[in-house]
């Protein structure tokens, strides 16, 4: 009687710890591949419906794949980096030449909007300051020739605004 009660509980330790010692199995639907998967670009098949497109059913596949293997998230990302470079990823490393590639654009635009805006600027108030300077004295000093041309230049554009005008 002792000796079946014995066996009866190994038995029954042994079945219960079964469940326990089988290690968790991804499939496509998983979360965790989801996560990782939503890290790629899938050959620009990543905004597809997975039900439709085989080439995302593929990547998730895969992923599923070495997950059962054993391999964590960032051996995957990694394994795909190797494969496919940066171009792979939605999105690029935030570091290195990636970060370079994606702010200097912005620093440049930055830097020549300031100096078209500094430039005209300064043309401005070159241009009001001058301006400024009194037309009456430089009429002045000008000498008659230059004051004459100016005159018959004058004369020339009011004609023609009467002609058009």
């Amino acid at each position: 009687m002792m000796r079946k009660t014995i066996v009866l509980l190994f038995v029954m330790l042994l079945a219960g710890g079964m469940g326990q010692v089988m290690a968790d199995t991804y499939d496509i639907n998983h979360e965790k591949v989801a996560d990782i998967a939503g890290y790629l670009a899938m050959e620009g098949h990543s905004e597809h419906d997975l039900a439709t497109c085989s080439t995302k059913y593929n990547y998730y596949n895969e992923i599923a794949d070495m997950l059962n293997e054993g391999y964590e998230k960032e051996e995957i990302l990694s394994e795909y980096k190797s494969m496919y470079g940066e171009e792979g990823f939605r999105s690029p490393d935030r570091r290195g030449f990636s970060l370079t590639a994606w702010v200097l654009p912005f620093v440049v635009l930055g830097v020549g909007s300031y100096a078209f805006f500094a430039r005209l600027r300064n043309n401005v108030t070159a241009q009001r300051q001058k301006s400024d300077g009194g037309s009456a004295d430089q009429e002045d000093r000008a000498e008659p020739q230059q004051r004459t041309e100016d005159d018959i230049l004058r004369a020339i554009i009011e004609e023609e605004k009467r002609k058009h005008f």
